[in-house]
């Protein structure tokens, strides 16, 4: 179905920050959660001490990824206002991970979890985050940023019925051949896809635990979108589920 910009998902955006702490010896790096407008952030810049997104090799003060990704809410919006036109009810929530150079250019980026269960809308918000400048990490050569953004369905669309993985887990069980070529390495995928009366696919999405397994989003959605899905009756469904 067709739907103007004005009835596409809008207005209430979430954006979040993930500090990427950077650990010695090699262990992987802790992570807390920290709100797009943080005045603790801003209290720790009043007493001198600052918030810093950490990464392997270098950092990045949140307050400036911040400033880089801000006034990317127009480009992210639009991104859902294009997957409505296939998808009415689109919504939910991305997390990006991405490593940011020395000269402040997105080397890579993937989705490290999703639930917006529509491909093109996450390619879409995918190359807005690969378009963005930071700037130089410092104290290292690069740096690596999880960051997260969340728009909720339009209001004027009824949601979709919200399955549990149990309820595709038969599918999943008889399907899992087919998803054996696609080279997720050691790696696995969070999918999600919106099911209308009839069991047919309305949209299907992933996201990925590694780079490797991101590289199979595409082979897996497209065995997938050739499986027999349960009939959600008279409404649509959106359902996500692990695929080791």
């Amino acid at each position: 179905m067709n739907r103007s910009a004005s009835s596409a998902p809008a207005a209430r955006a979430r954006f979040a920050a993930l500090l990427l702490v950077a650990a010695c010896g090699g262990e992987q790096p802790a992570e807390t959660a920290a709100p797009l407008q943080s005045s603790g952030a801003e209290a720790a810049e009043q007493r001198g001490g600052g918030m810093e997104i950490t990464g392997t090799l270098g950092t990045i003060p949140e307050r400036k990824v911040h400033t880089a990704l801000e006034p990317k809410l127009g480009s992210f919006q639009r991104c859902f206002v294009q997957g409505a036109r296939e998808v009415e009810f689109i919504g939910g929530r991305m997390e990006f991970y991405f490593r940011v150079a020395d000269d402040g250019a997105v080397e890579w980026v993937y989705p490290r979890s999703s639930t917006v269960g529509h491909r093109a809308t996450e390619q879409c918000l995918l190359a807005v985050v690969q378009s963005t400048r930071f700037p130089a990490p410092q104290g290292g050569t690069g740096a690596e940023v999880a960051w997260s953004f969340e728009i909720d369905p339009p209001e004027d669309v009824r949601a979709p019925v919200q399955w549990q993985a149990d309820d595709v887990q038969a599918v999943l069980s008889a399907q899992r051949e087919a998803l054996a070529s696609c080279a997720l390495g050691d790696g696995g995928l969070l999918v999600t896809v919106y099911v209308a009366p009839g069991g047919q696919l309305l949209g299907a999405g992933a996201s990925a635990s590694s780079r490797e397994a991101a590289d199979a989003i595409d082979c897996a959605l497209s065995a997938i979108g050739a499986w027999p899905l349960p009939d959600p009756g008279s409404y649509a469904a959106k359902v996500s589920f692990a695929v080791p």
